[in-house]
């Protein structure tokens, strides 16, 4: 019998669970020409959900998924944004050629295909001219109004532009989208402080550029179902509380759940208790051990050691005195300065550890024995 539990890759269809009320929500803005900003920490699933999206065809709509971490210059995104609308809006290169000219002979932009057969866009040597780099932020919109579709341009991590072409390339493109009518965007992330920076902060270049998705963990009653649904399918049996305690231990967190699953399928495809359960936690563990050894061990700071340590120990903590006391914090200046350098660094956000694995590796590693009791949505 197959393993029925997917994780390491986005899921769809089958594999992918509950959500309905975020997809019907970012559909109906995306509808409204309204972009979504999606904020997630890793391996929340927000790819899967816009990939689950565009799988189920709303009408009217096309996708064009740009991933920031795969581009490394400004003309690299550039070439995405052309060639990702071109696919979206024409089905393909062959009927992109043949609409090429018509759409391209008012802009600045050369057109070329790679020997993968993959669109590309050739710039001015020293990189894209001010007027090459509107043009190609503004062919989303003539894709779509060409063809009378709903362009929508999904980017994934999308704060790496900063890294690209900082606050300037920014405000040139908030520039040219904000008189897109025929495109919605959707600006998604996993450093969550750096796309409230660029969204939600008076300074910010996308400041109040579109409705915001916080994309949390799933809830205990839907994901324990998916799990007895998943094993009775594939002939195998898990009861509904057991399935209840697996989703608690990974506080609903959508990739450690799955992983959790697939592991405890592998141990027995009819587990009967806690111990099988336990089992898997520590083989899903040990997966990630390197990972969170490594981040342990690049924290030069013990206050920022001992502050994770604490937050992994308490599953609603206060940071008040007795805390600081408690936890041997020094003082609340301290505290703050050790708080805001895990923040950047992704590993905590409003006084709890973002990764539960990491937080369950952190009370083994530390011997600390109090579970994790953090309410689900």
């Amino acid at each position: 019998m197959a393993n029925p539990f997917v994780y390491g890759s986005s899921v769809t269809g089958d594999d992918f669970v509950d959500r309905d009320e975020e997809l019907a929500n970012i559909e109906r803005e995306l509808r409204s020409g309204i972009s979504v900003i999606l904020y997630s920490h890793r391996r929340m699933g927000k790819t899967s959900l816009m990939c689950e999206l565009a799988r189920r065809k709303p009408k009217g709509l096309v996708f064009a998924f740009i991933d920031l971490y795969g581009v490394t210059s400004t003309e690299r995104l550039l070439e995405q944004i052309v060639s990702k609308s071109a696919v979206a809006c024409l089905g393909g290169v062959e009927r992109f050629a043949m609409s090429a000219w018509s759409l391209f002979r008012s802009t600045r932009l050369r057109l070329a295909v790679t020997p993968e057969g993959e669109l590309a866009v050739d710039f001015v040597r020293g990189g894209p001219t001010v007027a090459e780099t509107a043009d190609a932020l503004d062919m989303p919109e003539r894709l779509a109004s060409s063809k009378g579709k709903r362009l929508v341009v999904v980017f994934d991590e999308f704060q790496e532009v900063s890294v690209l072409g900082g606050v300037s390339l920014l405000k040139t493109m908030r520039s040219r989208f904000q008189h897109h009518r025929n495109v919605s965007y959707v600006f998604s992330g996993s450093k969550v402080h750096l796309l409230r920076q660029i969204f939600e902060e008076h300074e910010g270049a996308f400041y109040k550029s579109g409705v915001s998705v916080d994309l949390g963990p799933i809830g205990v009653e839907p994901f324990s179902e998916f799990i007895v649904r998943k094993f009775r399918l594939e002939g195998g049996k898990i009861s509904k509380d057991l399935a209840r305690a697996l989703v608690q231990r990974t506080g609903g967190h959508p990739y450690y759940t799955q992983q959790l699953a697939h592991e405890l399928w592998s141990i027995s495809n009819a587990p009967s208790g806690t111990l099988e359960l336990d089992e898997a936690m520590e083989r899903a563990m040990e997966h990630q051990a390197l990972a969170y050894l490594y981040v342990w061990e690049s924290m030069k700071s013990p206050v920022q050691k001992r502050l994770l340590l604490a937050l992994a120990s308490e599953p609603e903590p206060t940071m008040g005195v007795d805390f600081i006391l408690r936890h041997r914090l020094l003082s609340r200046s301290h505290v703050q300065r050790a708080e805001g350098h895990l923040v950047e660094r992704g590993l905590i956000e409003r006084g709890h550890v973002v990764d539960p694995m990491f937080a369950a590796w952190l009370r083994r590693m530390s011997g600390l024995t109090l579970p994790s009791t953090r309410k689900n949505g």
